[in-house]
């Protein structure tokens, strides 16, 4: 298949020019003005639109079991996600006690085949730790799957790793081309004060944030890099929510620690108010919902460079499924859906608002998360030779957010009834259109699963 798009602004983490874009068998053959289409090429018209590169989320949770309900598969994960301009995107495999983590793996990915509407990469959770061996980290990233997640909590799931854990693995990892991204909160601080609200019978989504100061997350983070800055070795913390762990951040890159950072649009735009009332369990997720002030560090952050990544940490449950918990946190499925408005809600509050450029936009949404993980430059960038990923976006069309309009599983979106500049018009993976002019005309057996190189270490070097 041939497509030559033209009429439009081209638009990467470095430049912004106004091309036309060929594509030839899944991949960019050539982008240029005046670009000649062949005789047997189709032609799209995106006058007046931006060509990006597909938006990778790089914190996507799919099919995941909480307290007896089940988070949104991948059709409905990627449907929601191809809508919203994300191409690709990165998931989660959990190991259960006693399986190898390529077990683990191929059964993950086994489960998104013939399911997915856009690509998918797999992050590989160290979890159970006495059941791990070393060989096992370096195989993974020999299969394609060079990134490892890592908790300072949830001891009870078999989650959380310790310092000698977490030293171990930014070893064995760092060494041999892996990075270990780590879920930082203080686990005994947070326990301790469950254990009280519970007495008192303060258990509402509120009191659940409560139990989770911002500190705690400062001291697990520091505790990570830590570890990180004695193995030598790369760390990337996920969702980073609270200013502690900024400082924490900022110090240990003052040692020369290579740290990347990640924050998700809810961190940016909700507070803990919205955790208050009938709606709030709505909102809730972990690391909870945080202050004002934390929120204007976290963009500060981003304009400084110091936060490098915005992903969603995507965890789709329905209206009712989270109401089921409201009552008493213990029991509330965690996590807000995010995938399908990553770009638009980035565009207007980043973009339109002054925050960022257009090609900030593209670094910390596409080709910052494909250098990181080893996506790059097959994705995550518009040149001859990457993947034909890419997204038409309209800035000049405003649209109000509706959970309807998201195409996902959850009957409710964290924005709903929140305006946006502009919205993903169209979006291609490997040269062929999944939405096109605002419909659905992919299927869910293009997507695939990505197997990725050893992680690059030092983005922004392109």
């Amino acid at each position: 298949m041939k497509l030559l798009i033209r009429g439009g602004k081209v638009v990467t983490a470095t430049e912004s020019y106004e091309a036309s874009v060929l594509v030839e068998d899944g991949r960019i053959a050539e982008i240029g003005r005046g670009l000649t289409p062949p005789p047997d090429a189709d032609t799209y018209d995106a006058g007046g639109k931006l060509i990006l590169p597909g938006a990778i989320d790089a914190h996507v949770h799919v099919g995941l079991e909480l307290h007896g309900h089940r988070s949104s598969g991948f059709e409905a994960t990627t449907r929601t996600a191809a809508f919203g301009g994300v191409t690709t995107f990165l998931t989660y495999v959990h190991p259960e006690r006693g399986e190898t983590l390529a077990d683990a793996a191929a059964a993950r990915r086994e489960e998104g085949r013939g399911r997915s509407y856009v690509d998918f990469g797999l992050h590989i959770a160290l979890t159970n730790w006495e059941d791990r061996a070393d060989e096992e980290i370096i195989a993974m990233i020999d299969a394609g799957m060079p990134s490892f997640k890592m908790y300072t909590v949830y001891s009870a799931s078999g989650l959380k790793s310790d310092e000698e854990h977490f030293y171990r693995a930014f070893l064995v990892a760092g060494q041999n081309g892996g990075i270990v991204e780590a879920h930082c909160e203080n686990e005994w601080m947070i326990e301790n004060r469950i254990r009280s609200f519970a007495a008192e019978g303060k258990l509402t989504p509120a009191d659940h944030a409560a139990t989770r100061p911002s500190y705690a997350e400062g001291e697990a983070a520091a505790a990570v890099a830590r570890a990180a800055y004695d193995a030598g070795a790369p760390v990337y913390i996920v969702h980073v929510s609270t200013g502690e762990a900024l400082q924490v951040i900022a110090e240990a890159r003052d040692i020369g620690t290579e740290v990347y950072a990640e924050t998700c649009p809810h961190f940016l735009l909700l507070d803990d108010e919205r955790l208050e009332g009938d709606d709030g369990a709505l909102f809730a997720t972990c690391p909870p919902l945080r202050a004002e002030a934390h929120q204007a560090m976290l963009w500060e952050a981003l304009e400084e460079d110091e936060i490098g990544v915005i992903a969603t940490d995507h965890c789709e449950f329905t209206a009712a499924a989270k109401r089921a918990g409201a009552g008493d946190f213990r029991r509330l499925p965690m996590g807000v859906p995010g995938v399908g408005t990553l770009l638009p809600l980035m565009w207007e509050h980043g973009v339109t608002q002054g925050r960022m450029s257009e090609n900030d936009l593209v670094d910390r949404l596409s080709t910052r998360p494909a250098e990181i993980f080893g996506l790059y430059p097959r994705k995550g960038t518009l040149a001859p030779g990457s993947d034909a990923d890419l997204v038409i976006f309209d800035p000049a069309r405003p649209t109000t957010i509706h959970p309807e309009m998201l195409h996902g599983h959850a009957d409710y979106s964290p924005y709903d009834g929140w305006e946006v500049a502009g919205w993903p018009f169209s979006t291609m993976v490997r040269g062929r259109w999944v939405v096109r002019d605002g419909e659905l005309v992919g299927s869910p057996e293009h997507g695939g699963f990505v197997p990725r190189s050893r992680v690059c270490q030092s983005p922004g070097t392109r």
